[in-house]
């Protein structure tokens, strides 16, 4: 089996110092594509982590602004049908 492995490495031009650095080499690669993919999951993560916070803190602005704006369009309601009632006991 050790002849047949030679024979294969003899065939497809490789010495085992070449197959052992392509293997390094390899492993190399995988270990910094895992590390980067880590990193990457890790500052997504993140992100959306500010980004919800940021939406939540805006929606809850928007609950106040239109609470505000309700109660000051109430009280423009309430003056102007008094000012109508006025108008009409004077015309009646």
């Amino acid at each position: 089996s050790i002849a047949i492995a030679q024979v294969g490495r003899r065939a497809w031009g490789c010495s085992l110092r070449a197959m052992a650095m392509l293997r390094q080499n390899f492993q190399s690669f995988l270990t910094g594509g895992v590390v980067a993919l880590a990193f990457g999951y890790y500052r997504v993560h993140q992100d959306i982590y500010v980004a919800a916070g940021a939406v939540d803190a805006r929606i809850e602005a928007l609950g106040s602004e239109t609470v505000s704006s309700v109660a000051a369009m109430q009280k423009r309601v309430k003056a102007l049908e008094q000012e109508v009632a006025a108008l009409k006991a004077l015309k009646g």
